[in-house]
């Protein structure tokens, strides 16, 4: 299916393009580096396509755009460019004093720039979602469903400039972008199968009983940088065909690729006012938690941060499901197949520069398998670093130098605690990116549970390693882990690997492959310190999540006359 652009401020990267008017007044930016490129360019330049109008003023400037929307590589990017609000259908430009830098990880060049919005931005967009909210959820089952549909053909039609996207802004390379966009899609599609049922009838003998399923109303979903794309359609689909409004708060460090989701979700032809995006930091969350009208929030994240949020959601009374941190471990059983193993917990750990909540950041060598790691070393010396855009690249750079500097500081307090780093992937040359965020694969052997390294999620290319004399003992390690997201064995004993499904706690079970987050309509099941919500129904189901039961009872005879 074609899809019908519409004019976007992106197009400001085409310097040949004739300017038409310029946006009005400047605003200070948070600068979060201390890179010369930056201090070069402190204050925004104007843009050249489009002051934001009403759309009586501009009917067409309608969708937030993003970093792939005019260029065909990323030389291209040469004038960095403001992202916008997107709120009822329309394309507005925060008036916010607050500014975050966003720039590409392997060269430090400032690709856009994120409001961190108002007050009044946000009573705006929830205003909006729950005005529109009202007229959705009186939509028929089918007509939500068709545009859902309408969504992934789109979706499937841009898939190529969706990937350019996340790559450039994210890090991770093309194919790993690629793969990105193809679970959305099944998340999507997954969503569409969702059954068209009006609940639960039950007859007794005076009396019949309804029970249906009702939307919430407005839905806050906040989503982090490392899948820009994906974890987004975690929520939103089964939001919008239970007849629910999205209010969407993306990652500041990667909002582009949010924005051109909204931009698809107007193509397929959803109202306007059902999906709004608006920016900004944690601020911005704790200003949307504040607001009256949204009943439901789903939250993916840091730890920390999903904390804090939760304690918001809980005490101003939304249903709130955050899934965070995760420690994943992987068993290596001596009869496993060596070669399969190392070059499995390579990808696992070290893929997606180790920003993955599924990472395989945790191995247990069971046994004489601990004498494999010098080969698990020398496969990680053969990926290469590199722009995730440029062909060949196994590991891209981090989102930004603070989460380099942190992955670095993790490292080093291994060293200190006792432990012995084998490989060391701390300042790596990568000559055609010196400026680049890049840590190399790196391996620490001698941890022990106590440390700060297993402790803490890294969310870097960082595998640290325990050992243990058998499996049982190697179930114990993995249980007492504080986190549950998920972990793996790798053995070709069935035996084995069945006493380790049965035994082990954590919400997500990998036999002879990396963890990996499910999608489609797996049920993600995460647990323990991974997961925060309804402690009585962890994890509800995906369309269950954003609706609420109603009961109804009828008598079966006229009521009785009231006497006086």
């Amino acid at each position: 299916m074609g899809v019908k652009r519409t004019r976007s401020s992106k197009e400001s990267l085409d310097e040949s393009r004739p300017t038409k008017r310029r946006a009005s007044g400047e605003a200070s930016v948070q600068d979060e580096s201390n890179n010369s490129d930056e201090k070069a360019d402190q204050s925004p330049r104007t843009i050249t396509n489009g002051e934001p109008q009403t759309p009586q003023q501009d009917p067409t400037l309608r969708v937030a755009a993003s970093p792939a929307d005019s260029v065909s590589s990323r030389q291209s990017h040469a004038v960095p460019t403001v992202t916008r609000n997107l709120l009822g259908g329309d394309l507005i430009l925060s008036k916010s004093n607050i500014w975050t830098l966003v720039h590409d990880p392997a060269t430090q060049k400032i690709l856009t720039r994120v409001p961190d919005s108002t007050l009044s931005e946000i009573q705006t967009t929830v205003r909006i979602a729950y005005d529109a909210q009202k007229v959705w959820r009186t939509t028929s089952f089918s007509e939500r469903r068709s545009l859902l549909y309408s969504l992934i053909h789109i979706i499937r039609a841009n898939s190529q400039k969706i990937a350019y996207c996340i790559s450039l802004e994210e890090g991770k390379t093309l194919d790993d972008a690629m793969t990105e966009v193809v679970r959305a899609i099944d998340m999507i599609e997954s969503a569409c199968g969702v059954p068209n049922s009006s609940g639960q009838y039950v007859s007794l003998k005076s009396t019949e009983s309804h029970t249906i399923q009702e939307p919430l109303g407005v839905c806050v979903v906040c989503t982090p940088f490392n899948f820009p794309f994906l974890i987004p359609l975690w929520f939103i689909p089964y939001a919008l065909i239970t007849g629910n409004a999205v209010v969407l708060k993306p990652s500041e460090r990667c909002p582009s690729p949010a924005m051109m989701l909204g931009e698809f979700i107007l193509e397929a032809g959803f109202p306007t006012g059902i999906v709004n995006i608006v920016h900004g930091s944690s601020v911005a969350v704790e200003k949307l938690l504040a607001q009256p009208p949204v009943s439901a929030v789903s939250f993916v994240g840091s730890e920390d941060a999903a904390d804090h949020v939760y304690k918001i959601a809980t005490a101003t009374r939304k249903r709130i499901q955050a899934e965070c941190s995760g420690k994943n471990h992987g068993v290596i059983l001596e009869d496993a197949n060596k070669i399969r193993t190392l070059y499995a917990v390579a990808g696992g750990a070290f893929g997606a520069a180790g920003q993955r909540c599924m990472a395989l950041s945790a191995i247990v060598f069971v046994g004489s398998t601990a004498d494999w790691v010098p080969e698990l070393v020398e496969i990680a010396k053969s990926l290469k670093l590199g722009h995730g855009l440029d062909k060949g690249t196994d590991i891209g750079p981090l989102i930004s130098r603070s989460a380099k500097e942190r992955v670095e500081e993790i490292i080093q307090s291994a060293v200190e605690e006792g432990a012995e780093v084998i490989l060391d992937g701390r300042n790596p040359e990568v000559p055609e990116y010196p400026n680049g965020n890049f840590v190399g694969p790196t391996i620490i052997r001698g941890v022990q549970r106590y440390m700060q390294c297993y402790q803490q999620e890294i969310f870097g290319p960082v595998l640290v390693c325990l050992e243990a004399e058998d499996l049982d003992e190697a179930i114990e390690i993995v249980n007492e882990n504080r986190f549950g997201n998920g972990c793996s064995i790798f053995t070709t004993n069935p035996t084995n690997a069945q006493h380790f499904q049965r035994h082990v706690n954590v919400g997500q079970i990998g036999i002879n492959v990396p963890v990996f987050a499910s999608n489609g309509q797996l049920p993600r099941t995460t647990n323990k310190d991974s997961f925060m919500g309804d402690a009585s129904r962890p994890m509800l189901d995906s369309a269950e999540m954003p609706t609420i039961a109603r009961v109804s009872v009828f008598s079966g005879s006229a009521p009785a006359s009231a006497s006086n």
